[in-house]
C-alpha cells in the first residue's frame, strides 16, 4: 500500500493578538493521495488558506500533525522547510508574484537559483521546458510588465514547474482574470495533474473547485465535508468546457 503524500491529523491553528485568540483551524482530518487534484474551498474566514499556509510550509500549525509522505512535518527547522519546499512544492498565487520589469526567463529561472544541488548550465533548458508547458516560450524575453495578466498567470505557473515538483498549490489562481484566460489556467492546470503532479486548487467559487476531481469544504476554521466531483469539469484545448 503505498505512502499518502499528505496526512493531515486533528490539526489547529489559533491566532494569538495581544491577548486575544482566534481559532482559524478547529481539528481537521484528511488525507491526500499522489497524483490527486483537490479542491479547498469555503469563504473568505473560512480557514482555507490558513490551511493551505501549512500544507505549502509557509506556517505551522498550533495542535495536531501534517505528514508529508509518512514524516513530521513539524521536526524540521525553517531553512529545512524552505529547502524541501523548493524541491517538492510549486505555488502559483492569485497576484501572481513575479518581479517586474524583469525578463519571463529570469522569474521562471528564480527558484533553481535557491537550489543548492542546481546546475546553472542546465537552467536555460529547464526555463524552456517549463515555458513550453504553459505555452510561452514564445515570451522568454518580454518584460512580466508587458504581459497580460493571463500571460503572467501562466509564466507564474512555469516558475512553479521549473523544478519539476510533485505538488503544486494554486491559490485563486484566476482570481484576477477574465472568463477565458482564467479557463486557460485551468486547462493548464489539469493538464499537470494528467502528467502525475498533485494539485491542490483553493478557490471561494464552486465553478472553479468542480475543474478539481475532489472538494474539501471549509466553514469556520472546520471542515464540512469531503467529496469526490461527480459532475467534474473539464476544460478542453479550445477552451470550451465538456462536462
Amino acid at each position: 500500500m503505498s505512502i499518502p503524500l499528505i496526512t493531515v491529523q486533528n490539526l489547529s491553528k489559533i491566532y494569538s493578538n495581544e491577548g486575544v485568540e482566534t481559532p482559524a483551524l478547529k481539528s481537521v482530518n484528511f488525507v491526500i493521495k499522489k497524483g490527486e487534484f483537490v479542491s479547498i474551498m469555503g469563504p473568505s474566514g473560512s480557514g482555507k488558506s490558513t490551511l493551505m499556509q501549512i500544507l505549502g510550509m509557509l506556517d505551522r500549525g498550533t495542535e495536531g500533525e501534517y505528514l508529508l509522505e509518512n514524516v513530521n512535518v513539524n521536526k524540521f527547522e525553517d531553512d529545512e522547510l524552505a529547502k524541501i519546499r523548493n524541491k517538492k512544492i510549486g505555488f502559483v498565487f492569485q497576484s501572481f508574484n513575479l518581479l517586474p520589469r524583469t525578463s519571463v526567463f529570469e522569474n521562471v529561472e528564480l527558484p533553481l537559483l535557491y537550489d543548492d544541488d542546481h546546475l546553472e548550465m542546465n537552467n536555460a533548458a529547464k526555463v524552456t521546458k517549463a515555458l513550453e508547458a504553459v505555452g510561452m516560450e514564445h515570451r522568454t524575453g518580454y518584460l512580466s510588465n508587458q504581459l497580460s495578466g493571463g500571460e503572467k498567470q501562466r509564466v507564474a505557473i512555469a516558475r512553479a514547474l521549473v523544478n519539476n515538483p510533485e505538488l503544486i498549490f494554486a491559490d485563486e489562481p484566476t482570481g484576477n482574470l477574465d472568463s477565458k484566460s482564467g479557463l486557460a489556467v485551468m486547462r493548464i492546470l489539469q493538464k499537470l495533474n494528467n502528467e502525475g503532479h498533485t494539485v491542490i486548487l483553493v478557490t471561494h467559487e464552486t465553478y472553479t473547485a468542480r475543474h478539481a476531481k475532489r472538494i474539501l469544504n471549509m466553514k469556520d476554521g472546520e471542515l464540512v465535508s469531503d467529496e469526490l466531483v461527480n459532475d467534474r469539469l473539464i476544460a478542453d484545448g479550445e477552451g470550451e468546457l465538456l462536462k
